[in-house]
């Protein structure tokens, strides 16, 4: 297997970048080799560089849809929501609440502040719609640790986006993994 992930990984790599920012494309390519080497039948795979790409292309994709997908229920139900909630108050932005969407920027921030535990288990649970056993098994740890990770993680989201709305924006920290 490490003789395939130095043999590809540029390539499988680069074709990624081709569909996706920096960051994404590391993932998308550390995920696919993750995938395979999960694969229960490895051993008997004939591994081409056209398999990885297929799979990176399934990861990536899966990711579009997904995201596509989430601003759709945006969209449709807390866009209007909060449009009817200003409509009722029309003094109600002088008093953020944690129902109001953020910017693309604000919600970088905020998740830039959590730890890399918080950050790893929303990404799996949240963003990639991974379930609690997956989630716990990629990070190894226990489901319970990973059901707290996530509920401390949107706790803080929450409050570093109230405060943010507050007094405006906060300066950037990295946290990083607590243990």
């Amino acid at each position: 297997m490490l003789d395939l992930f130095e043999a590809y990984y540029d390539r499988v790599y680069a074709f990624a970048r081709k569909s996706a920012e920096p960051a994404v494309a590391e993932d998308a390519t550390q995920e696919a080799f993750v995938r395979l080497l999960q694969h229960p039948r490895l051993e008997e795979l004939e591994i081409s560089i056209s398999y990885l790409l297929k799979i990176v292309h399934n990861i990536l994709r899966r990711r579009h849809t997904r995201s596509v997908r989430l601003r759709e229920i945006l969209d449709e139900q807390v866009t209007p929501r909060e449009r009817r909630r200003h409509e009722d108050d029309p003094f109600a932005f002088e008093h953020p609440s944690t129902e109001t969407l953020a910017d693309v920027g604000s919600l970088e921030r905020a998740f830039s502040r959590l730890n890399d535990d918080e950050r790893d288990a929303l990404r799996l649970i949240v963003c990639e719609g991974r379930s609690y056993a997956h989630a716990a098994r990629s990070l190894g740890v226990s489901v319970t640790t990973i059901n707290n990770w996530k509920h401390r993680g949107l706790g803080k989201l929450r409050r570093h986006l109230q405060a943010e709305q507050i007094f405006g924006h906060l300066p950037e920290t990295r946290n990083v993994r607590t243990g």
